[in-house]
């Protein structure tokens, strides 16, 4: 009997020995189809504000600063007289030159009526040849004095017009740099009086990574994006503290080289600025507004991770495996980001339970949950 019982517990324990435990179930992972949809370019970059034009008003001529004549700050005309320099000096020196000029051109008129002169009694042969060689050298030299008498005239009266000091553009002046009263121009020098800026419009710098210059050249390759991009992209501009300015610009400018350290490409654009909101020296917030993009592969932003060196996605088959892609970021609209490279249409991404996948394993895919309506709110 008690062989018989031993018999049957061994046996029994070697049933249940042979059976395989069940391992645990697949990680369940809610996933989406990546779908086409079209999608705004809108590309946002940190610019900077510049005047289109910038000048120094200088004193070309040595003198004693006696007037301003501009508000410092204020809005000044070209042609706007500025500043005004002692012009006795230079008065008296027009009127030593108009004398000598005076001078010069009565020379001219001796030496031309003794040319004639000469010529009448060469002819009958009375004078002799060089005699009126002479004479012609003589009308030649007075005529050469008559120019340089001119010119001396022109130079006074070029020095002279310098004593009134214009504004040699349209824009805002900043404050005076010298007072009236000081020399100017001592020592040959062009001093400095103000600065004149060119305020309407104004240029607005960025610079766009090498990647989107890139995406840029791709979409002019595929007709997206109009070859001759300068003056045909919009821009718009956001302000430090995000309110939108109400002008927008346009790119007309881009570097034919790229930045070495940085690998970025210099662009400009040109925005006008009537109301001199936009002060040269600012950074603003820059939208550059590409054409659509039509057909763009979609998925949750969610769905794509970063990694060092650019970003990935993970991918249910058509088995339930997952699969690694690496992926090339697009565009960014409402939460959902384009994918350039790395999933076509209709694959499923995982978009929620990344953490629970890893490539190679199965897993027990679910479409992804709709977000809950908003509960109606109670009527009274």
């Amino acid at each position: 009997m008690k062989w018989s019982a031993l018999v049957l517990l061994l046996a029994a324990l070697a049933c249940g020995g042979g059976e395989t435990p069940a391992g645990p179930p697949p990680p369940a992972v809610q996933v989406v189809a990546a779908r086409l949809g079209a999608i705004p370019d809108h590309r946002e970059h940190v610019g900077n504000v510049e005047a289109v034009n910038r000048v120094d008003v200088r004193a070309r001529v040595r003198g004693y600063l006696v007037e301003q004549r501009f508000t410092d700050g204020g809005r000044v005309k070209a042609g706007d007289v500025l500043f005004r320099i002692d012009p006795r000096t230079f008065e008296v020196a027009l009127a030593e030159a108009k004398g000598a000029q005076a001078r010069a051109r009565a020379g001219a008129t001796v030496a031309q009526r003794e040319l004639v002169r000469a010529q009448e009694l060469f002819d009958k042969n009375v004078l002799s040849r060089s005699v009126l060689d002479q004479r012609l050298a003589e009308r030649d030299r007075s005529a050469a004095d008559v120019a340089a008498a001119d010119a001396s005239v022109r130079a006074a009266e070029l020095d002279l017009s310098y004593t009134n000091v214009t504004a040699p553009i349209s824009g805002h002046i900043g404050r005076a740099l010298v007072d009236v009263g000081n020399l100017v121009g001592e020592s040959g020098q062009d001093t400095v009086l103000a600065e004149i800026v060119e305020t309407d419009p104004v240029y607005v710098y960025f610079a766009p990574t090498e990647r989107d210059r890139l995406d840029v050249l791709r979409g002019a390759r595929e007709g997206r994006i109009p070859n001759e991009r300068a003056g045909n992209i919009p821009i718009e501009i956001r302000l430090g503290d995000g309110t939108p300015y109400p002008h927008a610009g346009v790119l007309d400018y881009v570097d034919p080289t790229i930045e070495r350290t940085r690998g970025t490409v210099t662009v400009r654009a040109r925005v006008p600025n009537p109301e001199g909101t936009l002060k040269p020296g600012e950074f603003v917030r820059v939208t550059v507004i590409f054409p659509d993009v039509p057909d763009a592969v979609l998925v949750p932003e969610r769905a794509v991770l970063d990694e060092q060196g650019g970003a990935y996605v993970l991918v249910v088959k058509a088995d339930d495996t997952v699969e690694y892609r690496k992926v090339e970021r697009g565009g960014v609209h409402d939460g959902m980001q384009q994918l350039v490279s790395g999933v076509t249409a209709g694959e499923r991404v995982i978009a929620d339970g990344v953490q629970q996948a890893q490539p190679g394993m199965k897993v027990s895919p679910k479409p992804l949950a709709e977000a809950a309506p908003a509960p109606a709110e109670a009527k009274p």
